[in-house]
């Protein structure tokens, strides 16, 4: 069985703060493993987060090789570290039905200490907002009692308003329409304004109850609790209008009556909507431009998730991340300034990586970061399983070339035969079956090959790209030098390096064959060669952290 390693958001699992592990762009063989591997260790040392493995990258044939190997699920791939409103605590959003009344909603923001309320559907369908300004607005609008041909009213949702009860409804209406009166005024010119079809309002005048119905209208809305007496009710019934009676006195009962408006009529269909995964500054500019200074958040089927208001935005938003085998601004994920970075585990030089924060730092001059995830193993007495022993194994050979290149150390050498037994294999010949993997290059083309292990570097004024690659059949890689070199110069240009390296190592022979593309000078002055042709070779393999870089960083300014 695989072991799985999306993050619990995903799988459906609790919402626990997490904490994702990740390596550089274009990741290797040990930048993938120790990621993984450290989320094991972390997850059983640490319970306060969950730490998800991740990658900033496609993997290569190597690291598939491995993973497959080993039973693994490739760790999550993440484009940008950039937060998230996936990254916020959101709470249980406050919500409504487009068939509440004005009355539900406003009391509902009284009790709640809310301005704006989502309207949803049964289905959590988002389908408007309402804030007190549209209530406000609404309400004013309203005064004096206009017609409601265009905006009926739901007999039930005037019950529940009023508080009432139907005394007759013949018809069995279920909105009421036409203009609104209240009969406060003498009872033949109360009389001579009503046409058939409007509602009326009016207290215990049995009189004009009586002409009223005989004019038409199609309800009566009695006030005061009064008693309607039996000759109304049978002349209402005889006639087909509606009697309901309001406990409230007449002035009350007006107002209120404008309260059971229903919310699909007067919401704002203009919401300010996001996804769980819109960015942070992308919602602030949203809430920004919103009258209703929030936004609401819906899933792929526009289901309401959540809500975030301005209040929601005054703390700082951020991923929390752990580097490992890196610690360069430009080797790092997309959005790294705008991450929360809790340590950083590494063994190559120091970069350009700064934090608002104390963190941890582990770097050591040795040949994997795998080898330091061991000895944080060994050092709490953590049990290492053997498929995690595995990956941990490669990433140290992966990386050394087998224990053969200047970055390795006895401490390397140590770790690599230690989990060798935890796994029961012999190290060159495992290494020689993790190699055969990884330089496979005849199916690839340029571009695949260049990018196979491809790392960007700031030293001094100068920016530099250096790939590296392992063959162990050079007529392959001479069949697309041209290609390669083409795809270089491309690169040059378009990201504006100075120097783009490709460095070709075959572990059969000692020695270095180097690709250029830019400023020559640079590598003819570190390592006295000249460079025909866009290439020249260098007498011994070199180490692209130990060897390459430190002698290429003096001539650039470093």
């Amino acid at each position: 069985m695989r072991l799985t390693l999306m993050p619990q958001e995903e799988t459906g699992a609790s919402n626990q703060k997490q904490v994702f592990i990740i390596g550089h762009k274009n990741p290797d063989c040990d930048s993938v493993c120790s990621a993984i591997a450290y989320a094991y260790f972390k997850n059983i040392v640490d319970k306060r987060y969950l730490y998800i493995p991740a990658r900033a990258g496609e993997l290569n044939s190597e690291t598939n090789f491995v993973l497959e190997k080993f039973d693994f699920e490739p760790p999550i791939e993440i484009e940008n570290l950039a937060p998230t409103a996936s990254d916020m605590e959101l709470k249980k959003p406050i919500v409504a039905s487009p068939y509440n009344s004005l009355k539900d909603v406003a009391s509902l923001m009284k009790e709640s200490n809310i301005h704006t309320v989502p309207i949803v559907d049964s289905t959590r369908k988002l389908s408007g907002i309402i804030g007190l300004k549209d209530i406000a607005e609404h309400y004013i609008d309203t005064m004096g009692f206009s017609d409601l041909s265009t905006t009926p009213i739901d007999l039930n949702i005037l019950v529940d308003t009023l508080d009432a009860k139907v005394i007759t409804n013949p018809k069995n209406i279920e909105k009421l329409t036409g203009k609104i009166f209240i009969a406060a005024m003498q009872k033949a010119r109360i009389l001579n304004r009503i046409r058939a079809g409007d509602v009326v309002i009016l207290g215990d005048r049995t009189d004009v109850q009586i002409g009223l119905i005989n004019t038409g209208c199609s309800a009566l809305i009695i006030t005061g609790n009064s008693t309607v007496s039996q000759e109304v009710i049978s002349l209402a019934t005889e006639k087909g209008t509606a009697i309901v009676s309001s406990p409230h006195h007449t002035f009350a009962t007006a107002k209120l009556f404008d309260l059971s408006t229903p919310l699909h009529s007067i919401m704002s269909k203009d919401v300010p909507a996001a996804g769980l995964y819109t960015r942070i500054s992308e919602i602030k500019r949203k809430v920004v431009e919103s009258k209703y200074r929030c936004v609401l958040l819906v899933d792929g089927n526009n289901r309401m998730i959540g809500i975030i208001t301005r209040t929601d935005l005054l703390q700082p938003i951020r991923k929390k991340v752990i580097l490992v085998d890196h610690n360069e601004i430009s080797q790092a994920v997309d959005g790294i300034q705008e991450a929360e970075i809790l340590e950083i585990i590494d063994h190559h030089w120091v970069g350009d990586i700064s934090t608002l924060m104390p963190i941890h730092v582990h770097n050591e001059p040795i040949g994997s970061t795998c080898t330091i995830i061991v000895g944080f193993m060994l050092l709490h007495r953590i049990d290492i399983p053997p498929e995690i022993a595995g990956l941990l194994l490669s990433g140290i050979l992966s990386d050394t070339l087998i224990l053969t290149l200047s970055t390795t150390t006895e401490r390397d050498k140590e770790i690599a035969h230690k989990l060798a037994d935890i796994l029961d294999v012999e190290i060159e010949e495992y290494g020689k079956e993790l190699l055969t993997a990884s330089i496979g290059i005849k199916e690839k083309s340029a571009k695949e090959i260049l990018f196979h292990d491809f790392k960007e570097y700031l030293l001094g004024t100068k920016k530099v790209g250096v790939g590296q690659i392992m063959v162990l059949n050079e007529e392959e890689i001479g069949a697309k030098e041209e290609d390669i070199k083409s795809e270089m110069e491309h690169l040059r240009k378009e990201k504006q390096y100075d120097l783009v390296a490709f460095l070709i190592t075959n572990p059969l022979r000692k020695g270095e064959e180097i690709f250029v593309k830019g400023d020559k000078r640079i590598i003819e002055k570190a390592f006295a060669v000249k460079i025909q042709d866009d290439k020249c070779v260098i007498p011994e393999t070199l180490s692209r952290k130990k060897d390459f870089i430190p002698a290429i960083g003096y001539f650039c300014g470093c």
